[in-house]
């Protein structure tokens, strides 16, 4: 059996739910040393350096002038928790956000912080399967814990080792000290997380959704060894904030399979735009694109129009420059690309003007006088091709469709567009016949880098049945 020697128990306040960004303002820790029947406290204020947000200062009650006077977190405090962890168990509810801020603190300070850790969330699921929720008000409610003072560090500190001596009461000392053994010897996965969350996922392609409350996912990731990379995200040392927030409230976990990296890409691509996730900051846009098309007028100058790319029919004819999620990006992008050059914005089409007069860069020496016919059609149509050769779009190099063959999948592309996946016949003429869809900035890409497994599609010869 643990004893109560053996545990200590924590909690902290900071400004905020980043252990990379945010700071500890208070620490609380209760013991008990050898041959004292009483608990021992650590407590102290800490001064963040930085400001308490308004809302953390009227949950916690610490405010910025509480702090002012308060100690840094120094050499001197990591001494004492040092020396109160040298041979003690970590515990915490929900033990990875306060073991995280406090071992960031410590590595600020140059120096390692790497107790055992015992959650105590996880404790009360093992042990309180019955119920739902385990956070710390519905335990102190559950288990009539006196409370005074909630969300201080101190409080909250001493209701979770209140909690611990009534688990000593309600449970067979083998059976405690058995259920703790298992949680520390577990995975470290978030404490909301069933313990077998990930005992049935390969370890292979696939993409990856995390959910939080009400099935709303919060992530969506791909990767070639998808439980590999979920422990990762839930690795004991959490120093990535984005990681830190998708421990603190994952939920659920779902994989898809995937056949390869080309299916896994795709997949992941389309459930971020479908779903949503919160934490995923690219690849969420699903709005129309726009690019620049290039024509020639009567006086054989090239120039460029921005065009709706759903409204785009792609050929071996047409040339595109860039894809963009709006018009005024397009603008944007495009005179930042000519303003280096001596191109002229009005002839392009760019900038309105009147035909055979200088236009306003020409009269600032800018332009070489293609809206004045000094410099020829050829000349200022090759210098647009330089300016334009990295943002070209790749001409697609099928006369029609082509296919990437992964495993039992045959992903099918037709100009750049992913038009979906057949593993038979009858799923192959299914996608043929549908529309071809639009075009997708993160699917071109992602295409383009993958280039060089495309084939032409022969039906005759593709899905066999």
């Amino acid at each position: 059996m643990f004893s109560d020697q053996q545990l200590a128990f924590v909690d902290i306040e900071t400004t905020g739910g980043r252990a990379t960004r945010d700071r500890i303002t208070e620490i609380a820790v209760v013991y008990t040393e050898a041959g004292q029947q009483q608990p021992q406290v650590f407590q102290t204020l800490i001064n963040p350096n930085t400001i308490i947000p308004a809302f953390i200062q009227t949950l916690t009650g610490i405010t910025n002038q509480m702090v002012q006077q308060a100690p840094i977190f120094d050499n001197e405090i990591a001494d004492q928790l040092t020396t109160i962890f040298r041979n003690r168990i970590f515990v915490a509810h929900n033990v990875r956000f306060d073991y995280g801020f406090i071992k960031a603190a410590f590595k600020r300070l140059g120096r390692t912080f790497n107790p055992q850790q015992l959650c105590t969330v996880k404790l009360s699921r093992q042990l309180y399967p019955q119920h739902k929720y385990h956070g710390l008000d519905k335990i102190i409610a559950r288990h009539n814990i006196d409370m005074h003072n909630r969300h201080r560090a101190f409080a909250d500190a001493r209701a979770i080792y209140d909690f611990w001596q009534q688990l000593k009461h309600n449970f067979p000392a083998e059976t405690l000290h058995q259920v703790c053994k298992n949680i520390m010897q577990r995975p470290s996965l978030p404490a909301h997380l069933d313990n077998d969350a990930l005992k049935n996922i390969s370890d292979d392609y696939g993409v990856y959704l995390i959910y939080g409350d009400n099935d709303l996912p919060l992530y969506i990731g791909k990767s070639k060894q998808v439980k590999t990379r979920l422990m990762s995200h839930f690795s004991k040392d959490v120093h990535n904030s984005k990681e830190m927030s998708l421990s603190q409230q994952a939920k659920k976990i779902d994989v898809i399979p995937c056949s390869g990296e080309l299916d896994a890409l795709l997949t992941e691509s389309a459930e971020i735009k479908q779903r949503q996730p919160i934490l995923n900051r690219h690849l969420r846009r699903k709005k129309d694109l726009f690019s620049f098309r290039l024509s020639t007028n009567s006086h054989g100058y090239h120039t460029l129009s921005i065009v709706s790319m759903h409204q785009v029919q792609f050929n071996q004819h047409q040339q595109y420059f860039g894809l963009y999620h709006s018009k005024s990006d397009a603008q944007k992008t495009i005179k930042n690309t000519i303003n280096n050059t001596d191109l002229c914005l009005q002839t392009l089409g760019i900038e309105k003007g009147s035909s055979n007069r200088p236009c306003f860069r020409h009269q600032l020496h800018q332009c070489s006088g293609a809206c004045v016919n000094k410099i020829s059609a050829d000349m200022h149509n090759l210098k647009l091709a330089l300016a334009l050769q990295k943002i070209k779009l790749a001409t697609w190099p099928f006369n029609s469709y082509a296919y990437v063959k992964e495993q039992h999948k045959y992903h099918i592309f037709l100009h750049w567009v992913y038009l979906g996946s057949a593993s038979n016949a009858d799923e192959l003429q299914a996608i043929l016949s549908q529309p071809q869809g639009q075009l997708d900035r993160d699917v071109y890409q992602i295409i383009k880098q993958h280039k060089h497994r495309l084939q032409a599609l022969d039906p005759a010869h593709v899905c066999p049945d």
